[in-house]
């Protein structure tokens, strides 16, 4: 086959060196985005954007439904770590719920 122009990345190498004359890129090859330029939002609650409001009440309720329900099997057991007051309990329930949300990665 007989080619006049090819149009690419190629790699030079002494073999085509001798066939064929090679010219620099017009452009320099990688890759690159077109995106639009938005103001940047330096708000300190800026990562609850992704989310809409409805999506994060609902992880927050199940996730306090979730903490209701470990509290609820573990108060009956003696050595469970849910054992103490109230405010204790409700406490660690919610420590609980907290370590869940941040630390499960």
């Amino acid at each position: 086959q007989k080619y006049d122009a090819v149009v690419g990345d190629m790699t030079i190498i002494a073999n085509r060196s001798k066939y064929v004359d090679f010219t620099f890129p017009y452009l320099e090859s990688g890759v690159s985005m077109v995106v639009p330029v938005q103001p940047r939002d330096d708000n300190a609650w800026v990562f609850l954007k992704p989310m809409t409001r409805p999506l994060w009440l609902t992880t927050g309720a199940f996730f306090v439904l979730t903490g209701t329900i470990v509290w609820i099997l573990e108060s009956g057991n003696d050595e469970s770590e849910f054992q103490g007051s109230r405010s204790e309990q409700t406490g660690k329930v919610f420590y609980f719920i907290f370590s869940t949300l941040v630390f499960a990665h």
